[in-house]
C-alpha cells in the first residue's frame, strides 16, 4: 500500500492541542507530520500535497481560502455563529468542519481521529480510481462496467473510440443509443446484450460469449468475458466486460495469435470441419503437439481428442452461446488429469459456423478438492467409513427398493478404552471397519459414532448368507481381539425389506432392536 504523510497544522496559542492530536490512532501506511504556528503566522504548504488545517482563530485561515488543491481540509474549533457571521450562506468549499471548543479532550480526540480516517479513504478512493483508469486505458480491448439494468458505468478510451462517445455522453446510457442501433432493430441488439448479462448474474461467474455489434467499420466480431460485480452487501450490483475484436481473425493474423497466446488456457482453433488452423504454445506444452504447419497439417483433432481423453459427463449445447461443453479426464500418464472442454463456435456474418475455438481448462485441482470436501462431509475420518449422516440419506433415497440392513455394536468395547487407553481403541475400531468391508464388499458400510457401525446392501439378498457372513465377522473380531484378554466382540441385528414399504424409520427401529436383543442374549448366556 502506498505510504500516506499527512501534513497537520495548527494555528492556536493553546498548546494542549498539538499534544492531544499527536495521540491519535492511524494506519501504519499514515505518517501525521504536525506544525505549530501562532494565530498571526503564515507557513508556506504550497509543496505539501496533503494538508489539513486546525485552528480556533477564524482569520488564521484567510491566507488559505483561495486554494484549490483537492488535498486542502480546514477544522475551525469554535462557535459556529462566528462562522457564519464572517462567511454568509457561502462556506468556504475547504472549510469541513466545525468543533464546539467546549468539547472534552477526548470528543476532539475522536474527531481528529474520525477525520484523518475519512481523509485516508477520500486519498485511497483516487489512488484506486487512478489505478483502475491507468489500467483499463492501457488495454487495447474494448472494458466497460454496467448497471444491473444494463446501463454504462464507465468504460476505456478503446471504448469511447470505437463508438465515438466520450465518458460522459456513455454515462447511464443503453446498448442501442451507444451503438447508434438503428430504429428497425426494434431492441433486439440491446434484449440479446442484457439476455447475456442476466445470465452472468444469474450464474454469479465469468462467461465468454460472442456477440456482433454494428460499428462505423461495418458489423464486428467480439470474443466477450463477462463477469459479475458484488456489492458491499455481497449481492450482484452489476457487470464487468471485456470485449476483443475477433471480425478478422478467422484467417489467422498476428492479432488473432496474440490472443490465442495470451489467454490462459490451451488453445486450439479448427475449422468448420474439424480440421486444426492453429493452436498456442500452452496446448503445445500441455498435450505435446507440436504447432508448426507441417506438423499441424497432420493433426487430426478429432481422433486426438476421443484417444487422449475419456468423458466423465455426457456432452451438452448451449443453443444461446453457441457451445460444446464437456469435462474428461486424460488416459494416458500416472496421475488423474481433469479438463474442462469448450467449443466455441465461429460464426460469420450470415450465421453460419465457421470454425471453433477449442479451449481445454485444466480442473483437476479444483475437482480434487470438490471430491475431498465429500469426503471430509460424508466419511468417519478414523474408519473412513461413511458416517452416520450419509448412510441414513443412502437409505432414504433407496427406500423403495429391496434392501437388508445390519445394525451392529461391539460388545466390551469400553474395556479396551479403559485398559489399554484410546490408541488401542481407535486400532480395535478401524480393524473393525476394516472386517466389514471384508466380509460385506457389496454393502455401503457405516460408523454410526462410537462403537456403533452398520452396513445397507440394495437389492435381493439371501439371508441366510448374510446372516452366515455375520457370524464370520463375530469369528474374526474375537480371534483379532483375543490377545486383549477383554472378550471383545460384535452384535449384529438384521433386517430385511422388500421394497414395498418405505417407511426407514420402521425398518431401522426393527434392526436396532434385534441387534439390542442379541446383546442382551449374550449377556445372560
Amino acid at each position: 500500500m502506498d505510504h500516506i504523510q499527512l501534513h497537520v497544522v495548527i494555528f492556536s496559542e493553546n498548546p494542549s492541542y498539538m499534544e492531544l492530536f499527536s495521540r491519535a490512532r492511524k494506519e501504519d501506511n499514515v505518517t501525521l507530520e504536525f506544525v505549530s504556528a501562532g494565530v498571526n503566522e503564515s507557513p508556506d504548504i504550497a509543496v505539501w500535497e496533503d494538508v489539513l488545517i486546525i485552528t480556533d482563530h477564524l482569520a488564521s485561515l484567510d491566507p488559505y481560502l483561495n486554494d484549490t488543491r483537492a488535498g486542502i481540509q480546514m477544522v475551525f474549533i469554535g462557535d459556529a455563529g462566528e462562522v457564519a457571521d464572517r462567511f454568509g450562506t457561502e462556506l468556504p468549499n475547504r472549510l469541513v468542519e466545525l468543533w464546539p471548543s467546549g468539547d472534552p479532550d477526548v470528543i476532539l480526540l475522536h474527531r481528529f481521529e474520525t477525520l484523518v480516517e475519512r481523509t485516508i479513504r477520500i486519498y485511497n478512493s483516487w489512488l484506486y480510481h487512478t489505478w483502475l483508469m491507468a489500467t483499463i486505458d492501457t488495454m487495447q480491448d474494448l472494458v466497460w462496467y454496467k448497471d444491473k439494468d444494463g446501463l454504462h458505468w464507465l468504460v476505456n478510451n478503446k471504448f469511447e473510440n470505437t463508438v465515438h462517445k466520450t465518458r460522459a455522453m456513455i454515462h447511464g446510457m443503453g446498448h442501442n443509443y451507444i451503438w447508434d442501433v438503428p430504429p428497425e432493430d426494434g431492441g433486439k441488439s440491446e434484449f440479446r446484450c442484457l439476455e447475456s448479462e442476466r445470465e452472468v448474474m444469474e450464474k454469479k461467474t465469468t462467461c465468454v460469449s460472442d456477440e456482433h455489434v454494428l460499428t462505423d467499420k461495418g458489423l464486428r466480431h467480439f470474443l466477450t468475458y463477462k463477469s459479475p460485480l458484488y456489492g458491499r452487501d455481497g449481492d450482484v450490483m452489476g457487470t464487468v466486460g471485456i470485449g476483443h475484436d475477433v471480425t478478422d481473425l478467422n484467417n489467422i493474423g498476428i492479432e488473432m495469435k496474440m490472443l490465442l497466446e495470451n489467454l490462459p488456457f490451451s488453445i486450439a482453433v479448427v475449422e468448420d470441419d474439424w480440421s486444426p488452423v492453429e493452436i498456442n504454445s500452452r496446448f503445445e506444452r500441455e498435450f505435446g503437439i507440436h504447432k508448426d504447419q507441417a506438423s499441424l497439417s497432420e493433426f487430426d483433432y478429432a481422433a486426438w481428442k476421443a484417444e487422449t481423453f475419456s468423458p466423465v459427463n455426457e456432452r451438452t449445447y448451449d443453443e444461446e452461446l453457441h457451445v460444446y461443453l464437456q469435462e474428461a479426464e486424460v488416459n494416458t500418464g500416472n496421475t488423474r488429469e481433469v479438463f474442462e472442454i469448450m467449443e466455441q463456435e465461429i460464426l460469420d456474418y450470415f450465421g453460419n459456423i465457421s470454425g471453433y475455438y477449442c479451449l481445454f481448462r485444466n480442473v483437476t485441482i479444483e475437482r480434487e478438492y470438490e471430491s475431498m470436501i465429500l469426503k471430509f462431509a460424508n466419511t468417519d475420518s478414523l474408519t473412513e467409513l461413511y458416517n452416520r449422516r450419509y448412510f441414513f440419506e443412502y437409505m432414504q433415497n433407496h427406500r423403495h427398493e429391496p434392501m437388508t440392513v445390519l445394525f451392529m455394536d461391539m460388545d466390551n468395547f469400553k474395556s479396551v478404552n479403559d485398559t489399554y487407553g484410546h490408541a488401542a481403541g481407535d486400532a480395535v475400531l478401524k480393524k473393525t471397519a476394516e472386517f466389514i468391508r471384508t466380509i460385506y464388499p457389496e454393502a455401503l458400510a457405516a460408523r454410526l459414532g462410537g462403537d456403533e457401525f452398520a452396513a445397507c446392501i440394495v437389492g435381493n439378498t439371501d439371508l441366510e448368507s448374510v446372516t452366515e457372513r455375520a457370524g464370520k465377522l463375530r469369528t474374526m473380531i474375537e480371534e483379532e481381539n483375543a490377545p486383549l484378554n477383554l472378550n471383545v466382540s460384535i452384535s449384529t441385528g438384521i433386517s430385511m425389506k422388500d421394497g414395498r414399504s418405505g417407511d426407514i424409520d420402521a425398518f431401522i427401529n426393527e434392526s436396532d432392536e434385534r441387534m439390542y436383543k442379541e446383546k442382551q442374549k449374550k449377556k445372560t448366556s
